[in-house]
């Protein structure tokens, strides 16, 4: 269900709602059993003010949320442009996200065969998702031969798995929980006191309940910091003949924290390591 209209003074106000039936998927378990695939119901506003202006901002709030389980999405995004003459045009998006999910994929092991699932244990978690990006841009022409454009966008995202768990069976939304647990090494072999322990980063699972873990991977925490930015200079040196200065930087940086903090990202981001390339491309016309 979608509707839209325009006020008197050329503001703009669009409406969404829509609504996903449950349904059977192998996605979920990466083309293993199948699974249900949560109903969801999605809404979102978008509101912008009169484009006409030379500052117009606008804003859109998007919700979506599963009828079972923790899923669900936030999202804020802003849009204010400015065009203080006819040749030069400034944008900024900033964007903020947050997610859940209660069926976030993991791994599949066939670590002492479970039968509901056809000899395979499929391994999920819940997942807390948080990000924030700003996209600006500038196009700025200074004469029908000479124009300057530039590009940039951070990113910082973070994904905290909270709990780690297994499907119960197949066509169905039923996990099987793993209690927290203290591990130790003994022997060369994982002690786990409860269903999952962690240690150095590696989460042990006990699946039988012995107290000696069976399975292990990796935890999955996850902080990324990212820009990559882009500035194009193109000048036409002669009619149909132009040449082409471009800078290219990319920057990243990636941490297994999982909570998202602003400043925090922000000062990692701007110390990882950079790459940067410049590029000419020229074009002659030849006039024939």
């Amino acid at each position: 269900l979608s509707t839209n209209g325009q006020f008197l003074n050329y503001w703009n106000v669009r409406a969404n709602t829509s609504y996903t039936p449950q349904q059977m998927s192998r996605r979920a378990t990466r083309g293993g059993p199948m699974m249900v695939n949560p109903a969801s119901v999605r809404m979102s506003l978008n509101v912008n003010t009169d484009r006409r202006k030379s500052v117009s901002v606008g804003t859109n709030v998007e919700v979506s949320d599963d009828r079972m389980g923790q899923g669900g999405r936030k999202q804020v995004r802003g849009d204010v442009r400015f065009r203080p003459s006819d040749n030069v045009q400034f944008s900024v998006h900033p964007r903020f996200e947050s997610s859940k999910s209660g069926d976030q994929y993991v791994t599949a092991t066939s670590t002492l065969p479970y039968e509901p699932t056809f000899g395979t244990r499929y391994m999920f978690a819940d997942l807390e998702r948080r990000s924030f990006s700003m996209e600006t841009r500038l196009d700025w022409t200074f004469s029908p031969k000479l124009s300057l454009q530039l590009y940039a966008q951070p990113l910082l995202s973070s994904g905290d798995y909270v709990q780690y768990k297994q499907l119960s069976e197949s066509q169905s939304y039923d996990f099987l929980g793993f209690e927290p647990g203290v591990g130790q090494v003994v022997d060369d072999a994982v002690e786990c006191t409860g269903g999952i322990c962690e240690l150095d980063g590696t989460q042990h699972v006990d699946f039988d309940g012995d107290g000696t873990a069976d399975y292990a991977f990796g935890d999955r925490d996850f902080n990324v910091r990212s820009l990559i930015g882009n500035a194009v200079l193109r000048w036409e040196y002669r009619p149909g003949s132009t040449i082409f200065f471009v800078w290219q930087r990319r920057q990243a940086d990636r941490a297994y924290v999982g909570d998202f903090d602003f400043s925090r990202d922000t000062g990692a981001l701007f110390d990882a390591p950079a790459d940067n390339r410049f590029i000419v491309k020229v074009n002659y016309w030849l006039g024939i």
